[in-house]
């Protein structure tokens, strides 16, 4: 990796990955879902872009296993499939590359264990029926079946037993209506070919670039969006519309839905691509409904595609693209979206993984069981962490590796992480040797042998995955921010003189009043609640400033803050939407807890660096464990006026009121006290 010093060389490219939290959308939305509302409406979620075009400073790998999360069924009643009349062509010929089950006909029971690859997944995530439509592997999302598909095992398994079983060689080529618990919609068979993916005449600026020659293969799609009515009726709910559109599933929660669809017909349903969804348009788009037009938000659809900024990763080119870092916990795509000057059908906008708002639109391939590094329906979850929080200790359980793993870096990141911990306090960094400590379980804290200590504000999503936030400049020794993953490696353990336990490592740091005193976070004292002088902005002619100009965004945040208020808005066309506002206090330099008299409550974790980057980590439902960058600037220098009006140099009123937001609780869990109390 290129070693980058200057902060501002690097910062404009880091701009690339973390500057976007909420979608790239030229103008705010009229609709109460949107990313950037009007002010007075409400927005369901914010994310930042992970671009493949800052992997000249930046560390993209795939990620381990993020497979974890409850498991709920849906009896597999009033199934029937009914062929349609928009056929092309034969599929006698065709052969099975994938592991969906023999059946000699559509509607014909069979059971989940013959698999055409003779393997079976242990994913099901339905009681009383079988995902046998997907291979297994022995980690998660590694290896591939013959189609390509891969399989996680750390997901949850199910007893198996017969389901109506519908292979893609055996389902004719043509359209054909799928009826599940009463409830029906239409599947328009696509004939595969070539074309070019993205805008190729007449963009806006910031288009993403125009890539040519990707070949999708035979597929078929929803004709119309997933609707209320179907939604309830998969997920073993009753009623709702049967022409509005459903608009309020995270994206996990998306292939939730698609799992138990599969379960439930047999055939492999799964969110479109990008690909898929432009292909269609482009060529079928009189065949099907609410596709663009630039339709209201909720023509907005989810894509299975990891976020690129600008289309340059190659596993965007190719036959059947499926993006980079595939089923990973990163940001994704939304497509038929609204941006100004381009039509809904390129148009693509970036959504947090965790936000709701886009519609469903699903998919089946026609010949395959899934694209090749497709990750099946059913082997996708939310990171979700398993038991209690650990008791509060200045060591925190959940970072000891041993010798047989270690951290890594992220699917999304800037910088390096490699980090080795051991029980009895041994840690190694990059190659620097040293020790370690937590604090709350909140920061953790790397002494080196000689040196300074390095701190990071952490967020833990799984066992295996979490986010963290370095109090060093980019690219610096320590310098990191975004997702670290455990790795299976052989680490050779160094040899330490001198090794303390946690408290008294703790203890031996200069600062360890000010920030690694051990507190009852469930009750936070009086006594710990204090203002950290260093988020002050200094003023009504200063405020921290998320600038996302060099990413041709036409929305910005800002933050505000003094003593009697907080305030965090994002800016957009003469309006502001508060994210965050009320009294605020912070505990030990790292935790800030920001109140609202409307009992709205906003948690974060932050770093001040060296350099001055505020940095957060965010608690909030809709962003979890996502972390967006400010500077301090004075009111007006950041960016032009075209963008966010007079708002761009105007301090934001303390007397506003945050927009309560879909999934939008703080998932802060404070670590309970210890026999004997915080101390």
């Amino acid at each position: 990796m290129k070693r980058i010093v200057n902060l501002k060389i690097l910062l404009p490219a880091a701009a690339a990955l973390i500057f976007i939290l909420f979608a790239c959308s030229s103008q705010v939305p009229s609709t109460n879902e949107p990313d950037i509302p009007p002010v007075g409406t409400q927005i369901s979620s914010s994310s930042f872009a992970s671009s493949s075009s800052f992997a000249s400073s930046s560390s993209f790998t795939s990620s381990s296993s993020i497979s974890s999360g409850s498991d709920s069924g849906v009896s597999s009643s009033s199934l029937t499939t009914e062929p349609g009349t928009g056929g092309q062509e034969s599929s006698s010929s065709q052969q099975v590359a994938g592991n969906t089950p023999n059946s000699s006909s559509a509607g014909q029971n069979v059971s989940s264990s013959s698999a055409a690859s003779g393997q079976t997944s242990s994913s099901s995530r339905g009681s009383g029926s079988s995902s046998s439509t997907q291979n297994a592997s022995s980690s998660s999302k590694a290896g591939s079946s013959s189609s390509g598909t891969n399989a996680s095992s750390s997901s949850k398994a199910n007893s198996s037993s017969s389901i109506q079983a519908v292979p893609p060689v055996n389902t004719p080529k043509q359209d054909y209506k799928e009826t599940v618990n009463g409830v029906s919609f239409d599947m328009i068979y696509i004939q595969g070919g070539e074309f070019t993916l993205g805008c190729e005449s007449g963009c806006p600026q910031g288009t993403a670039k125009a890539v040519p020659g990707v070949k999708v293969s035979n597929y078929f799609i929803m004709k119309n969006e997933v609707t209320q009515q179907l939604w309830n009726a998969v997920m073993g709910k009753s009623g709702g519309s049967a022409s509005t559109s459903y608009t309020q599933s995270t994206w996990y929660q998306a292939f939730e839905f698609a799992c138990k669809l599969t379960q439930l017909t047999g055939r492999n349903y799964r969110i479109m691509t990008e690909a898929e969804f432009e292909y269609a348009a482009k060529k079928y788009k009189d065949r099907l409904e609410k596709v663009g037009g630039g339709s209201s938000i909720n023509g907005e659809e989810w894509a299975y595609n990891s976020w690129d900024v600008n289309n340059t990763d190659p596993a965007n080119h190719g036959t059947d693209p499926v993006g980079p870092t595939s089923g990973e916990h990163t940001q994704k795509t939304r497509r038929d979206a609204n941006v100004a000057g381009e039509s809904s059908v390129t148009a693509r906008l970036i959504r947090s993984i965790d936000g709701t708002g886009p519609s469903i639109r699903l998919v089946v391939s026609a010949d395959v069981a899934y694209p090749p590094k497709y990750v099946p329906s059913c082997d996708i979850h939310a990171p979700h962490l398993e038991g209690s929080e650990p008791v509060n200790s200045y060591r925190d359980p959940r970072w000891i590796t041993g010798s047989d793993a270690h951290w890594k870096t992220g699917a999304i990141a800037i910088g390096s992480f490699d980090l080795t911990v051991w029980e009895d306090g041994t840690a190694k960094l990059g190659s620097n040797n040293g020790q370690w400590f937590t604090s709350n379980n909140i920061a953790f804290v790397f002494v080196p042998t000689s040196g300074k200590p390095v701190k990071f504000a952490y967020i833990f999503l799984n066992e295996k995955l979490g986010s963290v936030i370095s109090d060093q400049n980019l690219m610096t020794n320590g310098g990191y921010v975004g997702r670290f993953e455990k790795e299976a490696k052989t680490v050779t353990k160094p040899t330490v003189s001198g090794l303390k336990t946690g408290e008294e490592l703790a203890r031996a740091q200069s600062n360890f009043e000010t920030d690694y005193k051990m507190v009852d976070m469930v009750n936070i004292p009086a006594s710990a609640q204090k203002q950290d002088s260093r988020l002050l902005d200094g003023g009504d002619t200063k405020g921290w400033f998320q600038d996302n100009t060099s990413m041709s965004a036409m929305h910005h945040y800002r933050k505000d803050i003094d003593a009697d208020a907080f305030r965090f808005t994002v800016n957009q066309n003469n309006g502001r939407t508060v994210l965050a506002a009320g009294t605020w206090f912070t505990v030990n330099n790292i935790f800030l807890r920001v109140k609202h008299s409307n009992g709205y409550t906003a948690d974060y974790l932050y770093t001040i660096t060296p350099g001055g980057t505020f940095y957060h980590n965010s608690f909030i439902g809709y962003e979890r464990a996502d972390f967006r960058m400010f500077e301090l600037k004075t009111n007006g220098s950041s960016f032009p006026q075209t963008t966010c009006g007079n708002i761009c140099s105007q301090e934001i009123p303390k007397n506003v009121t945050p927009v309560r937001q879909a999934n939008d609780e703080s998932t802060f869990t404070p670590a309970p006290c210890p026999t004997g109390g915080c101390r």
